[in-house]
C-alpha cells in the first residue's frame, strides 16, 4: 500500500496534559461538539478552524481515553454512559467541515482532517456508530476525486480499507477510483489494481451490481474479453435500473465492434438508446459503427441527431457521469451525513 501524504495522525499522537489523559473533554469542546449538533454548523466550525493544534491533541488524547474506559467496561460503567452521550457524529462533521473551510481559506487542512480520521478510528469500535464512519470514508474519497485530488482519493478510499476491510462499498470505491485513473493516465498498473479491488468488492456483496458493471470494462482494458463479456451479461441479467442497463448494452457494444460483430454491436447500441434516445456516447458509437458497415447516410443521421441534443438534455448522460465514480452525489451524501449528526 503507497505510503501517506494527506493525512498524518502523528499531529494528534503526542503526549498531552494529566486532564486529557484521564478522558476528560474540555467544556469548550464539548460545547462546540454539541452546537453542531444542535444546527448552528456554520458559527460551529467558524469556532474550531482556528484552535491551535496543541489544544485538539489534547481533546483527543481525551477522547481515546474515553473510549477504551468504555471498551473496558461495556457492562454501563460511567465511562461507557459518558462516550455514548457525547454528540460523536457531529464531532466528525465538524471536523471534516472543518477542514474544508480552511482549504477554502488557502491553509493546510491536515489537522482537521487527521483529526476527523481519529474520531471515525474511534467510532469503528462501537458497533452502533461503525456504520457512519464507514459512508463518512467513502464520502471522503468522492469528495477528494470530485475535487481532482487523485492521490487523496486513493489515500481516503485505502485508509477506509484498513479500518473496514471486508466493505464491498469501500472496495468499489478503490476499484473505481484505479479505474479512472487507469484509463486516463494510460497505465496497466492502476487498472490491475481496480481489478482486484472490484472482484474483491463483488466477492463481499455479489448482489453489487455497479461493481460488477466496473469490473466488465477494467476487463476489457486490460483484454480479458471473455471475462468482460461475462460481468457484463450478467449485470443485463439482473434487471439493473435504466442507467446501469444502458452502459453494460453500450460497453457490450463496444466488444462486438472491437471484435468485427459489427450486427451484435448495431444491435447493442440500438438497446441503450431505447434506454435513453438522448445518449451521446451510444448515438455517436451507432454512427460510428454504421460507417463501418459502409452506411454513410445513417452514420451521418445518428452524428445530426447526437448533434441536435447538445444544450438540451432531459438528464446527464449515464456516460459523461460514470468516470467520476464515488464523487457523484458526494455532496447530497455528506448533506445527509450531516443531518443524521444533527439529529
Amino acid at each position: 500500500m503507497r505510503a501517506r501524504v494527506a493525512v498524518g495522525l502523528v499531529v494528534l499522537l503526542a503526549p498531552a496534559g494529566l486532564a486529557a489523559q484521564s478522558g476528560v473533554l474540555s467544556p469548550a469542546y464539548e460545547s462546540v461538539v454539541r452546537r453542531y449538533a444542535a444546527g448552528d454548523r456554520q458559527g460551529a466550525v467558524a469556532n474550531l478552524a482556528d484552535w491551535p493544534e496543541g489544544r485538539l491533541r489534547d481533546e483527543f488524547t481525551a477522547l481515546r481515553a474515553l473510549v477504551q474506559a468504555s471498551l473496558a467496561c461495556p457492562g454501563g460503567c460511567g465511562a461507557a454512559n459518558v462516550w455514548q452521550r457525547i454528540p460523536i457524529e457531529a464531532a466528525l462533521m465538524l471536523h471534516s467541515d472543518a477542514a474544508q473551510e480552511v482549504r477554502g481559506e488557502g491553509r493546510l487542512p491536515r489537522l482537521h482532517e487527521s483529526a476527523a480520521v481519529e474520531i471515525a478510528r474511534l467510532m469503528k469500535q462501537d458497533p452502533s456508530r461503525r456504520t457512519f464512519a464507514r459512508r463518512w470514508y467513502e464520502a471522503m474519497a468522492g469528495l477528494a476525486q470530485g475535487e481532482n485530488r487523485w492521490g487523496e482519493a486513493l489515500e481516503w478510499a485505502e485508509r477506509g480499507l484498513e479500518d473496514y476491510p471486508d466493505s464491498a462499498g469501500m472496495h468499489l470505491v478503490l476499484g473505481s477510483i484505479e479505474e479512472t485513473l487507469g484509463a486516463r493516465l494510460g497505465f496497466r498498473a492502476h487498472l490491475e489494481r481496480a481489478e482486484r479491488a472490484l472482484r474483491s468488492a463483488v466477492a463481499a456483496d455479489p448482489s453489487l451490481v455497479e461493481a460488477r458493471l466496473r469490473l466488465g470494462r477494467v476487463c476489457w482494458r486490460l483484454g480479458e474479453t471473455t471475462e468482460a463479456r461475462s460481468f457484463l451479461q450478467d449485470v443485463l441479467d439482473r434487471k439493473p435500473e435504466r442507467e446501469t442497463a444502458l452502459l453494460a448494452h453500450l460497453f457490450l457494444g463496444r466488444l462486438d465492434e472491437d471484435a468485427g460483430r459489427l450486427d451484435e454491436a448495431t444491435q447493442a447500441y440500438e438497446a441503450a438508446l431505447a434506454l435513453d434516445p438522448s445518449a451521446q456516447a451510444a448515438r455517436i458509437a451507432l454512427s460510428h459503427v454504421r460507417l463501418r458497415r459502409g452506411d454513410t447516410a445513417s452514420a451521418r443521421a445518428e452524428a445530426e441527431t447526437a448533434l441536435g441534443f447538445s444544450g438540451y438534455r432531459l438528464r446527464q448522460d449515464p456516460f459523461w457521469l460514470y468516470p467520476w465514480g464515488p464523487s457523484v452525489g458526494v455532496e447530497e451524501r455528506l448533506e445527509a451525513l450531516r443531518r443524521e449528526a444533527s439529529s
